[in-house]
């Protein structure tokens, strides 16, 4: 990819943040989602993190995550038959430069930096959304869902991890998004087994 290919996808990034910021700023709050119960309120914004307690208990997750969190937010598309979200990315101390350095190392060669970033962070094409030169946020294009339930127009997140072999995620959500802006949590999971017990403990399961 030549630099004059990478020029609108970046000018578009910056218009994307830009109604990202836009759209955050006058919401009525963001949620948070930590994988412990299921979200039943919709919200055009969530955040989502994996419990300290989780991460204390998986040494391993603990030393190779990347992200801090992942937001998610509703924002106006391009297209007026379509829906669309915001991802913003806040990354662990050094998860940015290390998995740059794990794609660079066990990716596609034949791609870009930038195409493999847009694959590893929403699981897309990067000519078809807009990320952010420095990583931080992007925005995706998506069908508007008919219902909550709805799984065929649906966006995912997933914790990314670096290991030396095995699951590339550590957990992950799929999010159904409605023209009215609202967010779902369509379903989630937690990589390894584990989750939380009726006591709100997590415990590993086979």
């Amino acid at each position: 990819m030549t630099s004059s290919d990478k020029t609108p996808t970046r000018t578009l990034a910056a218009a994307g943040a830009a109604a990202l910021l836009a759209l955050t700023g006058c919401s009525g709050g963001t949620a948070v989602f930590d994988f412990t119960e299921p979200m039943v309120e919709p919200a055009q914004s969530i955040e989502f993190r994996v419990p300290d307690e989780l991460i204390e208990m998986s040494e391993d997750y603990a030393e190779i995550r990347v992200q801090e969190s992942i937001t998610v937010s509703s924002v106006e598309s391009e297209d007026p038959s379509q829906c669309a979200v915001g991802y913003r990315f806040e990354y662990v101390d050094g998860g940015l430069e290390r998995l740059l350095a794990y794609l660079e190392e066990e990716g596609e060669k034949d791609e870009s930096e930038e195409e493999r970033m847009a694959y590893a962070l929403v699981g897309e094409p990067l000519d078809s959304i807009e990320l952010s030169e420095d990583y931080s946020s992007a925005v995706v294009p998506v069908g508007c869902a008919v219902s909550p339930n709805d799984t065929e127009n649906t966006v995912k997140i997933w914790f990314e991890q670096t290991p030396e072999s095995g699951e590339r995620s550590f957990a992950w959500a799929e999010i159904t998004v409605m023209k009215s802006g609202d967010l779902f949590v369509h379903e989630s999971e937690i990589i390894d087994g584990w989750q939380p017990d009726s006591d709100g403990n997590w415990i590993q399961v086979d």
